[in-house]
């Protein structure tokens, strides 16, 4: 005897729930830049409505500087999550790598050089032991959470006894104050232009090789914003004093990245591991290997994010990468489209991500509100965007949910 089963007819309310998650669905399986952009564009349209000093050149200036340091961060942050670990550990990291490299420069007279190199290679050591540890099997939460701690008690043993160290005066300080001028700067961005029209001629070149159809739109349409970008960028930061140079070791930190990730083997790699990591062993990639590497290249970046900040505050304290710095690095990393379950995003979210933390921040600071609204506004968008992530992951906005 058969047995006839039916479904249950779809309700108005189901219905319109299934259109929403469609929509959100669709929404997030875009180009994961637009929305937020889009997210960036209804801040500064909402800071600018009350304040119309927001988009000055003064405080884009500002906005710019205060940005850098997490962006950096947060470039280390988004290597770690494309490889499906996270770390908690790399803010007070970066302060005690800059203790490392300004007491070297201000308390033993070491030239600049020496005190960078060594402020980079403690952030790689103290990455690789960690690295080491999650290798055995260990979350990398809980080794990085107690590594966290620990640093914040070796910071107190790099510092010197009156636990602070000034770099006002010294080389060190050269790092944020220096600024490139604006002749040299407007040669950056027509190298930039250059640059990047003749990697899109390369691509279409190789897309007209192999049989496939591409247009020169595809190349003039896409090089005209890079320059429209870049010039626009260059003139509003040059209204002040120049280009900063933190910005510029920035930029070049996030193309190093960004051939690293795209153009190599080891991009393919990386996120290959975050994607299925079991897979991935069984294809002969070394696992093992790329979580090393990422967890080293967030060292590095922690290092330089700590003397970056440390060169823009003037001094090292015991408070140096305490604060919000860590949540608002791993916040840009994801707010920014980076994956919390690793193998999806870009390095480029980095940037993005800690301009619209920033964007935040500046504007609260600017219009003299609590902090509380920061921090709602900051949290709020950090949830939309798991949230988005979680849809990517599963499917389904209402995967689960009935």
């Amino acid at each position: 005897m058969s047995v006839s089963t039916s479904t249950a007819p779809e309700t108005p309310a189901r219905a319109g729930r299934a259109r929403v998650g469609r929509l959100f669905e669709g929404a997030a399986r875009a180009n994961r830049s637009i929305p937020v952009l889009v997210v960036l564009a209804i801040i500064w349209a909402v800071f600018y409505s009350q304040s119309s000093a927001y988009l000055s050149f003064q405080n884009i200036t500002n906005l710019t500087l205060q940005i850098v340091t997490t962006a950096i961060l947060a470039l280390g942050v988004v290597f770690v999550l494309l490889v499906g670990e996270i770390d908690l550990s790399s803010a007070v990291l970066s302060g005690v790598c800059a203790a490392v490299a300004a007491g070297l420069v201000v308390n033993h007279g070491q030239p600049l050089a020496v005190g960078i190199a060594a402020g980079v290679a403690t952030g790689m050591v103290v990455t690789f032991i960690e690295a080491q540890i999650i290798m055995f099997g260990v979350p990398s939460l809980i080794v990085t959470l107690g590594g966290m701690v620990i640093l914040q008690g070796l910071i107190l043993v790099v510092l010197p006894p009156e636990f602070t160290v000034s770099v006002a005066g010294t080389p060190f300080a050269k790092i944020a104050s220096t600024a490139v001028p604006a002749g040299a700067s407007y040669g950056l961005a027509v190298a930039g232009t250059l640059a990047y029209t003749g990697y899109r001629l390369f691509q279409r070149r190789e897309r007209l090789s192999t049989g496939s159809l591409s247009s020169l739109a595809a190349v003039v349409v896409p090089s005209v914003v890079v320059a429209a970008v870049l010039f626009g960028g260059v003139y509003t930061l040059t209204q002040q004093r120049g280009l900063p140079l933190p910005l510029l070791i920035l930029a070049v930190m996030l193309l190093i990245a960004w051939y690293a990730t795209t153009q190599t083997r080891y991009g393919i790699h990386l996120y290959a591991v975050g994607g299925d990591r079991e897979a991935a062993q069984r294809a002969g990639i070394p696992v093992r290997r790329m979580v090393l590497y990422s967890f080293l290249v967030l060292g590095v970046c922690a290092a330089i994010a700590g003397m970056v900040d440390s060169s823009r505050q003037l001094g090292v304290s015991v408070t140096s990468g305490a604060g919000p710095l860590m949540l608002n690095a791993i916040a840009a990393a994801v707010v920014g489209g980076t994956s919390l379950f690793g193998g999806r995003g870009s390095i480029w979210a980095a940037l993005l991500g800690a301009l619209v933390i920033g964007s935040i921040s500046n504007g609260v600071q600017l219009l003299g509100l609590s902090t509380e609204v920061q921090y709602f506004a900051t949290g709020s968008v950090l949830i939309v965007a798991v949230a988005v992530d979680v849809v990517l992951t599963r499917g389904s906005l209402l995967s689960g949910r009935r």
